[in-house]
């Protein structure tokens, strides 16, 4: 029933939210754009708190740095994920391919937040890193990653993505793991929200300059199976036992 009323609200809400953006990218300054999602993830952040019990817990993010940019490589299982990180960091900017930005208003939204431009369909992303790095070094803006490309449940076991290796090439962009639960309290695809506390817990840097199949390891490792370490502590739940998991998957990562 909290499930339900939650849904009841939320989805009306956010539909009314997306509809109150249009005017805003048109105002020369994106500080006012910036403010409404702000508002928009601080209400839903009460709504999940208030009516499923849902409580979000940072953790390390003291390690962050605030006068720089960097790869904020995070583990991602929730939609729930982009609102609790967004609202500790609303200059965080991301990647978003070029088809994107071609949606009426959807684009000049991407273009207000300064969200940077990759054409994925080419097949050959990596080479348009360097162009990427100087945008975010010069912007000094955090640059969301998400190394298994989309979400994936709780246990699931995807091909990791090395964009992140590429990003870092040349130690200008430090890249920082971040592991979350959050896929147990907002499940993908599923209604259902469950109480309780999401994690969301950056890690110290991933050493720069390791060769790619090293750096991939400190991926699965700091992001990955951090996340799954999480999911036993804070919930007492052992993902590779999950429905759908397979405890003998390794993500590879991505040639």
């Amino acid at each position: 029933m909290r499930s339900f009323l939650f849904a009841l609200i939320y989805f009306p809400l956010t539909v009314l939210w997306t509809l109150s953006l249009f005017p805003l990218v048109l105002l020369p300054s994106d500080k006012p754009l910036v403010r409404w999602l702000v508002a928009w993830m601080d209400t839903v952040l009460w709504l999940a708190r208030t009516i499923v019990g849902i409580r979000v817990e940072y953790r390390g993010w003291e390690r962050l740095p605030d006068d720089r940019a960097y790869v904020f490589l995070a583990k991602h299982m929730s939609y729930l994920d982009v609102i609790a990180v967004f609202r500790r960091l609303p200059t965080l900017t991301a990647l978003a391919k070029t088809e994107l930005f071609a949606i009426p208003v959807i684009g000049l939204i991407l273009k207000k937040l300064e969200v940077v431009r990759v054409d994925r369909k080419s097949g050959r992303a990596h080479e348009q890193m360097p162009r990427v790095i100087e945008r975010v070094v010069a912007t000094r803006r955090p640059l969301l990653v998400y190394p298994e490309g989309t979400r994936a449940r709780p246990g699931e076991r995807r091909p990791l993505r090395s964009g992140a290796y590429h990003l870092q090439l040349g130690g200008r962009l430090p890249v920082y793991p971040v592991a979350t639960n959050s896929g147990l309290h907002w499940p993908k695809k599923d209604l259902r929200k469950r109480p309780g506390t999401v994690v969301v817990a950056v890690g110290e840097p991933i050493p720069p300059g390791l060769p790619k199949d090293a750096f991939m390891a400190e991926v699965e490792a700091r992001v990955i199976e951090a996340s799954d370490q999480l999911m036993r502590e804070v919930d007492g739940v052992d993902p590779a036992a999950l429905p759908g998991a397979d405890p003998r998957e390794r993500s590879l990562a991505r040639r």
